[in-house]
């Protein structure tokens, strides 16, 4: 007993040791970072553990493989229990956990998830082998079969210990509350006792290697996630998705060379952002969903990741080692040296990758970290987004109109503007450039005022007051510029007593809610899909006229997975006559981008088939006579694919469907 009680004690130091050594490396080059604050909101974080790690609940979204990982990540849970009965066992036969350790429902429960544990191992064979979805494109096959192969020795050895125990008469729980050990004990049951117990011996200290190797295998491997994932989920951010991380921007630390402005190194990303390198599970559920990839462009949010990834690992160690000789390395630039150029413009930051990833990884904010450090340190940019920049920075709106014109739309339709010192109305229209400028997009302002004033709402404009929100500057990388126009934003609502606001855009609508707060701008925004559904219940609109048309309803990115906002545009048309509604294919949270986020909007599209194309094409594959809308981009992308195809289909956003049914023209009378 002395001699095998000391060779686990070997190694067991052995492995703990060669895991700890290479675990204080990982955590040595996560603080090579930039930090970032994500320590505030404590019951959120824990609800968010039970619910991704424990609960599984992004991985269930894809069933069966949510199963798959959901049956091993459950089953190692209950396992831990024989890894320490394992442990106590090749010191002392007769060892059993204190107090549940020969109960027969903790038999029954390590029985039924071993067997869990080899079921999802053959569902994820079958998804690899057979399905071979083509998510895993650039994943590492090979390593995911080796770890497969290890976790399925690890349950056959428990198996094969356990069998051998009963075989005995030794083990811990009564035969019949462990059905499976049970039935494979039978072959076993004419050795003799010497035989078994050598057999159960063996059994046990290869289990007991196999975990122990498996523990320092895993600091190595792709399957980090394993211990860095319930961290990764615990200090994602918990405002709502669309807010991005800011950079505070000081001039004073710009020139006294103490800040960064995004990401030109590896260095120069976060500690969350480093943190998510090591949590990548190579799933390519983001990869899946992304309407770059989808579309030809070369961005792949997880070959993203796992190029910066490979990365840290290759340059980190030499930047710690020349900080520890207090020299300063030079490290790689990130852009083009490790990311293509096309890589970091390609995204729409539509967020199908965040919200699709079951490790809470931010893609988008690594992206636009890159984006920050090509704009403001190196002005490099599409050279038409140069326009956006120029227009935002001199006439502060992406169109480059006169700020007097703001209110040109509304001509004719006695809507109130706001000036200085008027009394505030009971809700601000945010009326947001697309609409004020944008000749389609005008439509909708008209439509909604309209509706406003028949409602009898007590509403305003700023008119020429209103600057763009700075949504594009921010997305595409233009931080400073996206605060200086928050701030003079905030000052003008603040000035005017503005309490609430309904906007049409849904980037304007998620700049004002979201990002707003931090610059002291705390208002109730609502979008105009919420506004209108809620006069309609209240009656105070009644969409009676019937339209009698097909409409495959379109759900703008930064409506849906960037706030949650789903239900209203579809109750609202759902209350119009005539209306029969049909889903494309690629809906709700799953929705397919238009094209226009994250800058987009003002970049050409030269690779691969256009975004808005693909979109138009799976509207038209549903029959639909309308697409309908929620957003000025989304409409304007949206017209221009049909365009493209050719067809007749009409682009409207909710609120010009409400008007037609609810405000109907007159019918001309006999003697027009």
């Amino acid at each position: 007993m002395p001699a095998r009680a000391a060779v686990l004690a070997l190694l067991l130091a052995l492995s703990l040791g060669l895991f700890a050594r290479r675990a204080l490396l990982l955590v040595r080059l996560v603080r090579l970072g930039r930090p970032v604050d994500r320590s505030g909101d404590l019951p959120r974080r824990l609800l968010r553990e039970v619910a991704h790690v424990l609960g599984q609940r992004k991985l269930l979204q894809r069933p069966l493989p949510g199963l798959m990982h959901a049956l091993i990540f459950w089953g190692f849970l209950v396992l831990l229990t024989t890894i320490a009965e394992a442990l106590g066992q090749v010191i002392d036969p007769d060892f059993a956990l204190p107090l549940i350790g020969r109960a027969g429902w903790l038999g029954l429960l390590q029985d039924l998830f071993a067997a869990g544990v080899l079921a999802g191992i053959a569902i994820a064979l079958w998804i690899r082998l057979v399905q071979r979805p083509e998510r895993f494109i650039g994943s590492h096959a090979r390593e995911a079969y080796r770890i497969l192969g290890w976790i399925t020795w690890i349950v056959l050895t428990l198996f094969l210990g356990n069998a051998a125990r009963i075989a005995q008469g030794v083990a811990e729980a009564p035969r019949a509350w462990t059905p499976i050990s049970s039935l494979l004990a039978r072959p076993l049951e004419g050795l003799s006792e010497g035989r078994l117990f050598l057999l159960e011996q063996a059994s046990l200290w290869v289990h007991l290697a196999l975990i122990f190797s498996f523990l320092v295998y895993l600091t190595y491997s792709k399957h980090l996630h394993i211990a860095t994932s319930a961290i990764n989920v615990f200090l994602a951010k918990t405002e709502p998705p669309g807010a991005l991380t800011p950079l505070p921007i000081s001039l004073e630390a710009l020139e006294a060379g103490e800040q960064s402005l995004g990401a030109a190194t590896i260095v120069d990303l976060t500690h969350k952002e480093l943190l998510d390198l090591y949590t990548c599970t190579e799933c390519g559920r983001c990869q899946a969903l992304c309407p770059a990839w989808n579309t030809g462009k070369p961005l792949s949010p997880k070959l993203l990741v796992m190029n910066l990834r490979d990365q840290l690992f290759a340059e980190g160690p030499g930047i710690l080692a020349a900080r520890a000789r207090g020299e300063e390395a030079q490290a790689t630039p990130l852009v083009p040296e490790v990311v293509d150029e096309a890589v970091v413009w390609s995204c729409t930051t539509c967020g199908a990758c965040v919200r699709e990833c079951p490790v809470d990884i931010e893609h988008i904010d690594t992206i636009v970290d890159l984006r920050r450090n090509l704009v403001m340190a190196e002005s490099r940019f599409p050279q038409e987004a140069g326009a956006l920049l120029r227009n935002l920075e001199n006439a502060n709106n992406p169109w480059g109109m006169p700020q007097s014109q703001r209110a040109a739309w509304a001509e004719g339709l006695d809507v109130p503007v706001l000036g200085e010192g008027d009394p505030a109305p009971d809700v601000l229209y945010w009326v947001g450039c697309a609409s004020a400028f944008d000749d389609r997009a005008r439509r909708i302002a008209r439509s909604l005022a309209k509706l406003l004033s028949a409602a009898g709402v007590s509403f305003a404009i700023l008119g020429p007051r209103e600057l763009c929100t700075g949504d594009p500057a921010r997305r595409m990388g233009n931080e400073y510029l996206f605060q200086e126009l928050a701030e003079r934003n905030v000052a003008t609502l603040t000035e005017a007593g503005v309490t609430t606001i309904v906007a049409n855009c849904p980037h304007c609508f998620n700049t004002l809610r979201n990002e707003y707060p931090r610059y002291g701008g705390r208002f109730e925004v609502l979008h105009h899909t919420e506004l209108l559904a809620r006069l309609v219940r209240e009656g105070k609109l009644r969409p009676s006229a019937a339209l009698d048309t097909l409409l495959a309803y379109h759900d703008p990115c930064y409506l849906g997975r960037h706030n949650g906002i789903y239900e209203e545009p579809r109750a609202l048309l759902a209350t119009v006559p005539g209306v029969r509604s049909v889903e494309m294919p690629r809906h709700g949270p799953r929705g397919f981008c238009c094209g226009a986020g994250g800058a987009r909007m003002w970049m050409e599209e030269r690779i691969g088939k256009r975004i808005n194309e693909e979109r138009a094409d799976e509207a038209a594959a549903t029959g639909a006579d309308t697409v309908g809308v929620a957003c000025p981009y989304c409409l304007v992308m949206l017209d221009d694919g049909h365009r493209a195809r050719g067809d007749d289909v009409r682009v409207l956003d909710v609120a010009q469907v409400l008007e037609r049914a609810a405000l109907p023209e007159p019918a001309p009378s006999p003697t027009d």
